[in-house]
């Protein structure tokens, strides 16, 4: 048996659009980020903004704000010593060039 369409007519736009129109309440929302794996369990993916660690306030026990301070002595002793030892080269160059120091 074969069917064969002989003839084409389409409908008027009033009956055209009542004859497409789909109930909303049959749609089935779909749910995005959210998956099932072969063991049944629901995974969800959420999305956040990068957090800032550096920034963030929390409670730091003695020992992280004793190892901190030292950390910082440090620091600031080598650029002491360093400072030092450059002031002692530019004084003996400045000796060596002019015979005599600046004091």
């Amino acid at each position: 048996m074969d069917f064969i369409l002989r003839q084409v007519e389409f409908a008027t736009s009033d009956v055209w659009k009542m004859a497409i129109e789909q109930p909303t309440a049959n749609k089935k929302k779909t749910k995005k980020n959210k998956t099932t794996n072969i063991f049944g369990e629901t995974i969800g993916r959420l999305h956040l903004e990068k957090q800032d660690i550096e920034n963030m306030g929390g409670r730091k026990s003695k020992a992280l704000r004793k190892a901190d301070k030292i950390q910082r002595e440090e620091e600031n002793s080598a650029l002491d010593g360093e400072l030092n030892r450059e002031q002692g080269e530019m004084h003996a160059e400045f000796q060596q060039t002019y015979g005599f120091s600046k004091e």
